[in-house]
């Protein structure tokens, strides 16, 4: 296998594990209660201890482990990329689908490339190719079908859970365009790991996790765990590791399979219908984010 075929092995597989996460997800948030800023919380630190063990329990992992810290002048990037982007990236996710589905928010959250292409063009100073105008236009035209299921004098989803997955587009664009020197440089699991440690820390306290909202039980156990070992550890694990083999365009691309699996998955475990308008919707979507990224 060559290394850009592992690349792209390894980022649709941890993409498509977070179509898993974000159903497991929706089932602690809307079946069994829980807050979606605590749920954050419980699986970043969960994740984060399960990491550092893996790492531990290697030969050479102790010393891959450290060297991130090692040098202080990572500590401001990693901070920032834990804080804005990692826990960002969840809060907002969570809390989208705490208000809609998790079909719903995996996709608004795949705006994220048109969020991308923005940011390069005011970086580099020039105005966006007649390409990327194209695309940006078929991904809010989709998501217009898809949220008002076109009635356009109403809204499908409410404001708040829109707002939010817009928002999580925004976080999700920097999430990926941060932290990639740091991973070639250190690899994907230090870098991770510490981050996970680092954000379950800040968001225990804030969240209040010791006054715990929601339904504690086998089930919900299950759930829990399926987030954090493979929507969590494995998903984003293998998710960053390919950005050691892929450019940001490539990953991108590979992502899309997300909303995918996670279409599929709301409809086997919960009866989630999309009529035709929806449907047409998020055809548009998954059309421009393919094409924007293919053509950036």
């Amino acid at each position: 296998m060559t290394l850009h075929a592992r690349g792209l092995m390894l980022c649709a597989l941890g993409a498509s594990l977070w179509g898993i996460s974000g159903i497991a997800g929706q089932y602690l948030l809307q079946d069994k209660s829980f807050s979606p800023g605590q749920l954050t919380a419980i699986r970043m630190f969960g994740a984060g201890i399960l990491l550092m063990v893996a790492l531990i329990i290697r030969r050479d992992g102790r010393i891959r482990l450290v060297a991130p810290l090692a040098d202080k002048h990572n500590w401001p990037g990693i901070f920032i990329w834990t804080t804005l982007g990692l826990a960002g990236t969840q809060l907002t996710y969570f809390k989208t689908i705490s208000l809609s589905n998790a079909p719903t928010a995996t996709i608004l959250e795949y705006l994220l490339p048109i969020v991308v292409v923005g940011w390069n063009c005011i970086s580099w100073k020039r105005w966006p190719y007649r390409q990327e105008i194209l695309c940006t236009m078929l991904a809010f035209l989709g998501t217009v079908l898809l949220v008002t299921k076109g009635q356009w004098g109403t809204l499908a989803i409410s404001p708040a859970a829109l707002f939010w997955g817009i928002v999580s587009a925004f976080v999700t664009a920097f999430y990926n365009i941060q932290p990639r020197q740091l991973i070639k440089k250190y690899t994907a699991l230090p870098v991770l790991t510490w981050s996970m440690l680092m954000g379950g820390m800040v968001l225990v306290p804030l969240t209040e996790v010791w006054h715990f909202t929601g339904v504690i039980d086998w089930q919900s156990l299950a759930a829990y765990l399926v987030v954090v070992i493979l929507g969590t550890v494995c998903s984003f694990g293998l998710y960053l590791s390919s950005a050691r083999y892929l450019s940001a365009v490539e990953m991108t691309v590979i992502a899309a399979v997300e909303p995918l699996s996670s279409v599929v998955l709301a409809a086997l475990f919960f009866g989630q219908t999309f009529g035709l308008m929806e449907l047409a919707g998020i055809a548009l979507i998954i059309g421009a984010v393919l094409e924007i990224s293919i053509r950036g």
